[in-house]
């Protein structure tokens, strides 16, 4: 179950987020825009990439724009001097686009079509990674013009997404695949882990350092060098549940990478849930209410088919704003579509709405959008782009 929080209480303060009930009023008046719609914020983009890059200082950031692909997210990044992680041939256009150069990119999808691969090189990317034997060959034609690191499969993460079920070598298996990356004439460039999106376990960053670090000394024991270490991302955000600061989470990595990690082999971090996720609002409006066996239904102009599409593939919860403060019952928040399957809440305890109002839900700017579609030929939520 989850409870909406009444914006104006004195728990909360009369801001959600930065973005007060009034403010945000303001902005669909000014803009002329009807809910759904996302406002999403570039100052808030740069204090996440400031944030991060003080909590692991020495430690490059490439963005991972499958988490929000939206131009303003993309200059930001490329403005505040930092690089992209991709995973297709579009998310390089699109970085591309944003000031992005396509030999500072680390292509990171471990499972490439041949297209995409052509695509890639043939407008700058060099750095690919691979986790199967198979994988390698189909670099054999570009020896000498890419770079392939080797992804390692992370047992035993807590994060919420896990993403070494489908990809990562075993540990064991990395040396004889960098040995046959040699043989097959291409440069062996580093090693690559991810330990699952929305981690709240620091101590698998630290496992992850340690073994990366007797990798590194097992490779470089067959004359193999090790020059980048990528660590992925995971690094949690706030939304229902109380996360670490980002400071004292990185504190004990950077001392694991520290220990762990020789200082002439370069460290980078692919990040996507941080950097998006707190820099988009989105509001939407109650388009119609029932009761159903006594409890209340509010139906909202957005749903699991749109930008709460995130329920669905990225198991989130995300926190409900209101400014109604009555009497607060059990309710159903439900989605636009004629699916019944499109209930984005249950079980939440909300005051009692009218047709016409608007709830505000922070933090969505992570694997919301870009996984959205137009189910019923419903209009997605539009952006608006502040600051």
């Amino acid at each position: 179950m989850i409870n909406a929080i009444n914006a104006m209480s004195p728990e909360t303060g009369a801001r959600t987020k930065g973005q007060s009930f009034n403010r945000i009023k303001n902005i669909l008046s000014s803009h002329e825009v009807r809910t759904p719609v996302l406002i999403l914020s570039r100052s808030r983009i740069r204090k996440n990439l400031d944030a991060l890059s003080r909590a692991l200082p020495g430690v490059g950031i490439h963005y991972a724009i499958k988490s929000n692909s939206h131009p303003a997210v993309l200059e930001e990044v490329a403005r505040s001097g930092h690089r992209f992680d991709v995973a297709s041939f579009r998310e390089v256009q699109l970085a591309l686009e944003a000031g992005g150069h396509a030999s500072e990119m680390i292509h990171s999808h471990p499972v490439k079509m041949i297209h995409e691969i052509e695509n890639a090189i043939r407008i700058g990317v060099t750095n690919f990674v691979i986790d199967n034997p198979d994988e390698i060959e189909k670099f054999i034609p570009y020896a000498g013009r890419v770079k392939l690191l080797i992804r390692v499969k992370v047992e035993n993460s807590s994060a919420v997404v896990n993403l070494s079920y489908k990809f990562g070598c075993r540990p064991e298996e990395v040396l004889d695949l960098a040995g046959r990356i040699i043989d097959r004439g291409i440069e062996f460039f580093g090693l690559a882990f991810h330990v699952g999106s929305q981690c709240l376990d620091n101590g698998i960053y630290i496992k992850m350092a340690d073994m990366a670090g007797e990798l590194i000394r097992a490779l470089g024991s067959r004359g193999i060098e090790t020059r980048l270490l990528d660590i992925g991302g995971g690094f949690p955000v706030l939304y229902t549940e109380t996360v670490p600061n980002i400071s004292g989470f990185c504190r004990p990595i950077r001392k694991a990478l520290k220990n762990n990690i020789p200082s002439h082999i370069d460290i980078i971090c692919e990040p996507g849930r941080f950097i998006s996720a707190t820099a988009v609002t989105l509001v939407a409006s109650v388009i119609g209410k029932s009761v159903r066996s006594g409890r209340p239904w509010y139906f909202l102009d957005d749903g699991l088919y749109g930008s709460f599409s995130g329920r669905i593939y990225d198991h989130c919860r995300y926190q409900v704003v209101t400014n109604r403060n009555t009497t607060w019952k059990r309710s159903v928040l439900a989605g636009p579509t004629c699916d019944s399957f499109d209930v984005i809440y249950k079980d939440i305890i909300l005051p009692p709405l009218e047709t016409g109002d608007i709830l505000v839900f922070p933090a969505m700017g992570a694997y919301c959008s870009v996984s959205a579609s137009q189910f019923n030929c419903l209009r997605k939520a539009e952006y608006i782009v502040i600051d």
